[in-house]
């Protein structure tokens, strides 16, 4: 009766294992969607093109509200983006190659709605950063400890900067409100946590002059 036993138990581990050996982790790739439009412009919701009206969206952007990545299985995505509660009027409109470990952004922005492909470069020996200012009336200075990065990145507009080394960077911003008053703000790149980086100018939940530093091309 033991070595039956023993059999049966054995016979159940190797079931379990060639189980597990054929049943890899599904592959998967990442979106995110921000929008950085004031709330007077309503809700914008990303959806996949053809998924009618009664659909649910894949994401949902809030205004001024960074996000991290949604995962979603690999696969050719044809998306679109709505105004929330309206499916018939397609704003814009994205093929998208989702791809096992690609990372996406799509970006709600005052000049235009675009997405933009962040999946580090594996070759790559420094770090880049992308700037966005998106703090209505402001133009922005950016600088670290030994250079100026960016001299006057007007509301709006967008700028990269690399050749940065992979570690932390300090950054720091000046800029004028819009009363006049002169403001400074600093925030941290963590490049040893992505090769990539962005800087959010943008307004906090209060209106105040709070950059925040999001990792680019990693969900964490």
């Amino acid at each position: 009766m033991r070595q039956i036993k023993t059999l049966i138990a054995a016979g159940t581990l190797c079931f379990a294992i060639l189980v597990t050996a054929q049943s890899p982790p599904p592959k998967l790739g990442y979106l995110r969607f921000w929008d950085m439009l004031p709330s007077a412009n309503g809700v914008f919701e990303l959806c996949k093109a053809d998924g009618g009206d009664a659909s649910p969206g894949l994401l949902s952007g809030t205004a001024y509200r960074y996000s991290s990545y949604g995962e979603f299985p690999v696969g050719r995505y044809q998306l679109a983006v709505f105004k929330k509660g309206d499916r018939k009027t397609r704003i814009k409109t994205f093929d998208i190659d989702l791809k096992a470990d690609t990372y996406f952004t799509i970006i709600v922005s005052p000049q235009s709605i675009d997405a933009f492909d962040d999946t580090n470069d594996s070759k790559a020996t420094t770090g880049s950063l992308t700037i966005r200012n998106y703090f209505p009336g402001l133009t922005v200075s950016v600088s670290s400890d030994t250079q100026t990065i960016a001299a006057a990145v007007a509301y709006g507009q967008s700028t990269m900067a690399s050749g940065f080394p992979l570690k932390r960077a300090p950054l720091v911003l000046r800029t004028k409100l819009p009363n006049g008053t002169p403001a400074e703000s600093t925030a941290e790149a963590d490049f040893t946590a992505s090769k990539r980086a962005t800087l959010l100018i943008i307004p906090d939940s209060y209106g105040r002059f709070r950059p925040r530093v999001t990792i680019d091309g990693a969900n964490r």
